[in-house]
C-alpha cells in the first residue's frame, strides 16, 4: 500500500459553482492520480514532473502552500483560482522550424568541392562556388561579396560568361583556333590555362565569344561553408558560416526545432528609437546570445538564438520586453489576488526547486510565508522585488539550486541568474530603512537556516491593488510606497543596473515646442496644455537620452544622480511659456517664444506673407477671404 498524500483540488460542480476540496492521493513518480468521479477538476496541488498527463493543470504553488504553510481554506482557494486563471491566460507563439537544407558550398579547390558534392549531395541542396581553378561542373566566380541578409546571408558574386549561347552556332571554329586548347566540345572554358590570346573571338564569325565577359549574380542562402584556406573574407561576427573543422556544428543544426515565442518587444514601450538609432540598449548588451537586435525595425527579439534565460527582460526598465509565459500585468493580477502576509515570507523557486524543498521539507508548516513558483528566475526584475515589498513582504528568499532551470550552467550552488536586480533594490532599501535583507538568495540546503533567523523590523506596507498601467508605473509607485514610508531622502548615482536620471531645461532656449514628448514613449516627458509648461517626472525616466538628442534648441541635458524623495515621484516644472493668444478673438494657439522665432526665420524669405500669422486657425483664414475679397 502507497503512502497517501493530501492534496487540494478546485473543482467545478455540476451547478457550475467551484470549489477547493481536500483529498488523499496514492502519489507515485510516473502515474498520474485518478481524478473523483462526479467532478470536473480544474486544478490540482502537485508537480507535473511525477504525475504527467493528469488531464487537468498541476500546480505545486498551491501543493507548497496547502502541505508547508499555516493558510487557511479562504486563502488557499485565491491561490488555487489565481493559479487557473495564470495558466489559461498562456499566450506566446510556439511552432517547429523546417530545416533549410541550402548551403553555398566556397573552395579554392575543384577536386575539394568535387568531393564535398559527391559526399553530400544527396543530404543537402549544395550551391557550390569555385574561387579558383576550373571544374566543368562548378561554376568559377572572378569576384565574391557575403553580407548578412536576416538569419542567412545574400552572396554577390561573378562568374564568367564568354559564348553568348544565343549567337552561337556551334560550328566548331573556336576550338580549332584555340592554341591551348581551352574551350570543351560542351563550350566550357578552362581559365586556368586560357592566355586571353583571342584567338577565339577572331575565329568566331557569329561574333558571340567575349573572353573578358562575366555575369553579375545574387545568391540568397541560409548558410554557407568555406572549404581549405579560402580567401573570402566572410562579414564581421558573422554566424551560419562553417568550415571544415566545423561541419559537425553545421550538421547538428539540420533538425526541425521548436520555437516557444516567450519574449516579446513592444516597441510603443521601448527607449530605442529606430528614426534616430539612439536610445536605451540595455536589453541588447545584456543579452548573453546575441537574441537581441536593435535596427531600423525598432528592438526585435529573435526567438531562434534566445535561450530563455530571461536576461533582457529583467533590465528592461519600461517593460517593452516581457515574459509571455507571466507578463506584468498578470504578476499584478496575481498578487491582487493572493494575499502576501504582512511583514511574511515570499518564497519563490522553479517547479523542480519547490518539489525538491516539498520532498525534504514534509510535516514543517511556516505560518506568515507563501510560496510561489516561477520557472525562471532571471526573468526577475527590479520591479518584481519592489512590487511584493509594496504588497506587505518583509523578505523574498529567492530558492537557487544548481544546475536547475533558471541557472547559468556551471552556476556554483546559491547563485542566480541576475543577481543585478535584487542586489539593487537591497542596497536602496538599505539605504532607506537600514535593512539590507528584503531579498535573499539560497540553496535548498541552507533553507531551515534562512528561514530559522527572521528578519528584523518592518516596512510597514502594504498598499492596496491598483490599475496596471505598465512596469514602469508599477515600479515607480512601488518604490514611491516604500521612499515615503521609510521619510527619508536618499541621493543616488544610478547606473546601468538602475536606470533613472534626472532632465534640466534651459529655459532660455526653451521654445516649448514639445518635440521631446514625442520620443518619450513611457510619459516621463509631460506637458501641461492649460499652464503652457513642460515637465519632467524622475520616477518614470529611464535616461535613454532621446529628449536631449531630438531637442532642436539644445536646450536639454540629462544628469544621472537623483534625489529619492516625495518630488521624484511627482512631475517637476522644467519651463513655462508665455501664450500666444489670437489678436482678434484672444484664443491661445502656441507660445509667443516659437512665434517669435518661426516669425524670425521667415523674416528672411521675402516671398512668404507673414500678416495674418499672429491670428488663430480660424481667424487666420477669414482675414485671409475678407483681404481677397478687397482685392
Amino acid at each position: 500500500m502507497g503512502k497517501l498524500f493530501s492534496t487540494c483540488l478546485l473543482v467545478q460542480h455540476s451547478s457550475n459553482v467551484t470549489g477547493l476540496e481536500r483529498t488523499e492521493v496514492n502519489l507515485h513518480p510516473g502515474k498520474a492520480f485518478p481524478p473523483d468521479q462526479g467532478k470536473t477538476i480544474l486544478l490540482a496541488g502537485g508537480f507535473s514532473s511525477i504525475t504527467p498527463e493528469s488531464g487537468f493543470p498541476l500546480s505545486s504553488t498551491l501543493q507548497l502552500n496547502d502541505d508547508l504553510t499555516t493558510c487557511n481554506a479562504l486563502t488557499l482557494e485565491k491561490i488555487a483560482q489565481a493559479e487557473l486563471r495564470r495558466i489559461n491566460r498562456l499566450k506566446y507563439r510556439s511552432y517547429t522550424l523546417e530545416v533549410d537544407r541550402r548551403v553555398c558550398v566556397i573552395g579554392d579547390s575543384a577536386g575539394q568541392l568535387r568531393t564535398f558534392i559527391d559526399t553530400y549531395g544527396g543530404l543537402l541542396e549544395i550551391e557550390p562556388l569555385l574561387h579558383k581553378g576550373y571544374d566543368p561542373g562548378v561554376p568559377t566566380v572572378t569576384a565574391i561579396h557575403p553580407a548578412r541578409r536576416g538569419r542567412g546571408y545574400r552572396i554577390d558574386y561573378q562568374v564568367r560568361s564568354p559564348i553568348n549561347f544565343g549567337l552561337c552556332t556551334y560550328c566548331g571554329h573556336c576550338g580549332m583556333a584555340c592554341p591551348g586548347q581551352c574551350i570543351s566540345e560542351k563550350l566550357l572554358v578552362d581559365y586556368g590555362r586560357c592566355t586571353f590570346c583571342r584567338e577565339c573571338e577572331k575565329a568566331c564569325a557569329a561574333g558571340a565569344i567575349d573572353v573578358y565577359s562575366a555575369l553579375n549574380k545574387v545568391l540568397d542562402i541560409p548558410a554557407v561553408i568555406i572549404l581549405g584556406p579560402c580567401t573570402v573574407a566572410p562579414p564581421a561576427g558573422s554566424e551560419n558560416i562553417y568550415y571544415r573543422e566545423t561541419l559537425a556544428e553545421y550538421f547538428s543544426t539540420l533538425f526541425p526545432c521548436r520555437i516557444d515565442e516567450v519574449v516579446t518587444c513592444d516597441n510603443t514601450l521601448c527607449q530605442f528609437s529606430a528614426n534616430l538609432g539612439h536610445g536605451c540598449d540595455l536589453c541588447l548588451s545584456n543579452c548573453p546570445c546575441g537574441a537581441i537586435v536593435q535596427d531600423g525595425a525598432g528592438t526585435t527579439v529573435d526567438a531562434v538564438k534566445c535561450e530563455d534565460c530571461g536576461a533582457c527582460v529583467a533590465v528592461c526598465p519600461t517593460g517593452a520586453l516581457q515574459n509571455e509565459r507571466f507578463d506584468d500585468a498578470a504578476f499584478v493580477e496575481y498578487f491582487d489576488t493572493v494575499p502576501i502576509p504582512r511583514d511574511g515570507t515570499v518564497v519563490v523557486g522553479n517547479q523542480d526547486g519547490l518539489h525538491r524543498l516539498w520532498w525534504r521539507q514534509q510535516g514543517k508548516r511556516r505560518g506568515n510565508i507563501v510560496f510561489f513558483q516561477y520557472d525562471t528566475l532571471g526573468y526577475l526584475s527590479l520591479f518584481h522585488f519592489a512590487f511584493l515589498l509594496s504588497r506587505g513582504a518583509r523578505r523574498i528568499v529567492l530558492l537557487q539550486t544548481s544546475g536547475m532551470q533558471g541557472l547559468p550552467a556551471g552556476s556554483p550552488k546559491g547563485t542566480d541568474a541576475a543577481p543585478g536586480q535584487w542586489r539593487l533594490l537591497n542596497a536602496l532599501v538599505n539605504r532607506l530603512f537600514d535593512m539590507g535583507d528584503a531579498v535573499v538568495s539560497c540553496c535548498l540546503e541552507d533553507f531551515d537556516a534562512v528561514m530559522a533567523k527572521p528578519p528584523a523590523g518592518s516596512f510597514g506596507v502594504g498598499q492596496p491593488g491598483a490599475v496596471f498601467i505598465n512596469r514602469r508605473q508599477s515600479l515607480a509607485a512601488a518604490l514611491h510606497t516604500l521612499v515615503h514610508k521609510s521619510g527619508r531622502e536618499v541621493t543616488i548615482q544610478p547606473d546601468d543596473a538602475m536606470p533613472f536620471a534626472a532632465v534640466r531645461c534651459d529655459t532660455e532656449r526653451c521654445t516649448q515646442c514639445m518635440a521631446c514628448l514625442n520620443y518619450c514613449r513611457i510619459a516621463a516627458m509631460q506637458a501641461e496644455p492649460q499652464e503652457l509648461t513642460l515637465n519632467h517626472l524622475g520616477a518614470l525616466c529611464v535616461g535613454c537620452g532621446i529628449c536631449v538628442r531630438i531637442c532642436p534648441e539644445n536646450a536639454l541635458s540629462l544628469f544621472a544622480q537623483c534625489s529619492l524623495s516625495d518630488d521624484f515621484f511627482a512631475p517637476v516644472e522644467l519651463a513655462r511659456a508665455e501664450p500666444m493668444a489670437c489678436k482678434d478673438c484672444g484664443k491661445v494657439f502656441g507660445t509667443r517664444k516659437s512665434f517669435e522665432r518661426v516669425m524670425a526665420i521667415l523674416s528672411e524669405k521675402e516671398t512668404v506673407d507673414t500678416r495674418h500669422f499672429a491670428y488663430c486657425d480660424t481667424c487666420r483664414v477669414i482675414r485671409i477671404f475678407q483681404s481677397d475679397s478687397h482685392a
